[in-house]
């Protein structure tokens, strides 16, 4: 049997860094973001289902949207919770209801509508040799730590990298990790969780175009890439 892939698409945040929108319904381009985020996921014939996980105010402004654009590949839509964590465990629970059958499952920030389908490729590549596998990217800049209002050390940057999403996990790995031992825990990602319990995470070259749409500024880089012919 072919091993089917499927994404969580996580597109429950508060978005209060973009102080009066919501980040994911701002128009990039003249498409706004969720939908340009989806896109890329339902044209990828390496993806079967689709999970999209929003928050309670835009339940049925995401029904509205997916009614109108018709996507193929809308397995169903489910309500966040109040940690980005708590809202993946939403979607991974809806994975295992209505997909249980699947192999490997993506997790990517709805925020990040310029992620390519190269990447997609050499996620899903890097987790069928490793189980669980992340997109980062070199840090450009000098990294310090602080204590207060002063440098207490420069980091060396070598060894450090800026993760992004997608990141790729054998499905019933990830979805152990989010109801076992260490799912109480406090993470900013998925592979935080099977860090703790001890499990290798590999990594893939992700790239700087994929960026996550934050603040104001993020919104104005984005349509600049897309009216560009930066995309990589």
């Amino acid at each position: 049997m072919q091993e089917k892939s499927a994404v969580v698409i996580v597109a429950a945040g508060s978005s209060h860094r973009m102080v009066v929108y919501d980040k994911l319904w701002i128009p990039l381009a003249g498409r706004i973001t969720l939908a340009r985020t989806i896109d890329v996921f339902d044209t990828s014939p390496l993806i079967e289902n689709i999970v999209l996980v929003v928050n309670t105010q835009h339940f049925s402004d995401t029904r509205d949207l997916c009614e109108r654009e018709e996507w193929r590949k809308i397995l169903t839509i489910v309500e966040g919770g109040p940690r980005r964590q708590d809202s993946v465990r939403a979607g991974l629970d809806a994975l295992a209801e209505f997909a249980p059958w699947t192999h490997w499952v993506m997790i990517h920030d709805g925020a990040r509508p310029l992620v390519s389908h190269q990447l997609l490729t050499a996620g899903l590549e890097a987790a069928r040799q490793y189980q669980a596998a992340v997109a980062v990217v070199p840090l450009k800049d000098t990294v310090k730590q602080i204590e207060e209002r002063w440098v207490s050390t420069t980091i060396d940057r070598s060894h450090l990298r800026a993760v992004q999403t997608p990141q790729v996990f054998s499905f019933p790995l990830i979805y152990d990790a989010h109801t076992g031992e260490f799912a109480s825990e406090d993470v900013t990602d998925d592979a935080t969780l099977l860090e703790l319990s001890g499990y290798r995470v590999a990594l893939f070259p992700g790239s700087y175009t994929n960026i996550k749409i934050t603040t104001p500024e993020d919104v104005f880089i984005a349509e600049a890439l897309l009216r560009g012919s930066f995309m990589s």
